[in-house]
C-alpha cells in the first residue's frame, strides 16, 4: 500500500479511517467522531444559571455564558499616577468611583470529553448603552474603557477584548462536582477578577493596548478623557455613561460568539478531523 503524503480521511461503512504520512492508520466509529465534533456541553439543561446570565451559547468544545451587569457606579482600585510600577508587585493603587454602562461578559467554558465545563482563558468583556433584551444577538458591542481588558488586533484569530486572567487562582473554580457549581463558580470568579482586582497597565505592556487606553486615545468624549474626568462626570450624573459613544468593535454579540467557536476548534481540513481520530483511537500499522 502506497503511503499518503498527507493525512487522508475515508469513510468505510460506519467507521472513519485515517491514514497518516508515516504509514499508520487509525479507525473510529462515525458516531463517536460526530460526538467529538459536536459541542460537548450542548446546552445547560438541568443547570440553574447564575443571576445576570442572559443566554448560554454552545460551541464545539463548550459553552459561552453571556452575562450582563446593569449600569451603576463601581468602586475600583485604579493604578495611581505616582506608581513606580506599571503592573505586578509594587504597583500603587488608589480608590476611584466610576459609572459604567451595561457591562457584557462572555465567560467561555471548555469541557474535556465526559467532563464538566471549566472556565477557559478566552473570556471577553464589552460595553453597551442598551440592555441585550432590545436587540438580542444583533446587539452591537463596544470596547470596554477598562484597564486589564486587552484590545487585540481584529484579525479573527484572537479575542477582540480579552480579560486578563493570568493571576486568577484555579482553585476558585476548578474541581467542582456538578454542572451548577462549575458554571456558577467559574462565572463568579471571572466577574470578581474583572471588577475587583487592581486595574494597572499590564495590557499596555504585554498586549500593546487596553480598552481604556484605546478609548482615551480615540478622544470619543471629554468626560472620559482621563480617569479624573470620568470620576468628576460620575459625581455629576452617574447615567452620563449611557450617552457616551463608546469605541465600537463593529461586531454584534452573535458575531463575537461565532468567533469564539471558530477559534476553539477549526475543522476545515482533513488534518483537523484526523487529529480527533488519532487522539481517541488506537493505531494500526498499515500493510506495506
Amino acid at each position: 500500500m502506497r503511503r499518503a503524503k498527507t493525512e487522508t480521511v475515508t469513510c468505510l461503512g460506519d467507521e472513519a479511517l485515517v491514514s497518516l504520512p508515516e504509514g499508520t492508520q487509525h479507525k473510529m466509529k462515525l458516531a463517536d467522531l460526530v460526538d467529538h465534533m459536536l459541542p460537548s456541553v450542548p446546552d445547560t439543561c438541568g443547570a440553574i444559571l447564575p443571576d445576570g446570565v442572559k443566554c448560554a451559547l454552545p460551541y464545539a468544545g463548550g459553552v459561552v455564558l453571556v452575562h450582563q451587569t446593569p449600569p451603576r457606579v463601581h468602586a475600583f482600585r485604579w493604578i495611581a499616577d505616582d506608581s513606580q510600577a506599571e503592573f505586578g508587585p509594587g504597583t500603587r493603587y488608589r480608590d476611584v468611583r466610576l459609572a459604567l454602562p451595561y457591562v457584557i461578559v462572555l465567560a467561555v467554558f471548555s469541557s474535556a470529553r465526559r467532563g464538566l465545563p471549566v472556565l477557559s482563558q478566552r473570556n471577553e468583556c464589552f460595553f453597551t448603552n442598551a440592555p441585550l433584551e432590545v436587540e438580542g444577538l444583533d446587539t452591537p458591542l463596544a470596547y470596554p474603557a477598562l484597564l486589564n481588558c486587552s484590545k487585540l488586533a481584529d484579525d479573527g484569530s484572537q479575542a477582540l477584548s480579552w480579560i486578563c486572567t493570568q493571576y486568577l487562582a484555579k482553585d476558585q473554580y476548578c474541581g467542582r462536582r456538578n454542572l451548577n457549581a462549575s458554571l456558577r463558580d467559574g462565572l463568579v470568579a471571572l466577574l470578581r477578577h474583572l471588577l475587583e482586582s487592581g486595574f494597572n497597565r499590564s495590557s499596555e505592556h504585554h498586549e500593546g493596548a487596553s480598552g481604556f487606553g484605546a478609548t482615551v486615545a480615540a478622544g470619543i468624549d471629554p468626560r472620559i478623557a482621563s480617569v479624573e474626568d470620568w470620576e468628576k462626570a460620575t459625581r455629576e450624573d452617574p447615567l452620563f455613561v449611557l450617552d457616551v459613544p463608546w469605541l465600537p468593535t463593529d461586531k454584534t454579540l452573535g458575531e463575537v460568539a461565532e468567533r469564539v467557536g471558530r477559534r476553539s476548534r477549526n475543522l476545515s481540513t482533513a488534518a483537523d478531523i484526523a487529529r480527533i481520530v488519532v487522539n481517541a483511537a488506537k493505531p494500526q500499522r498499515s500493510e506495506p
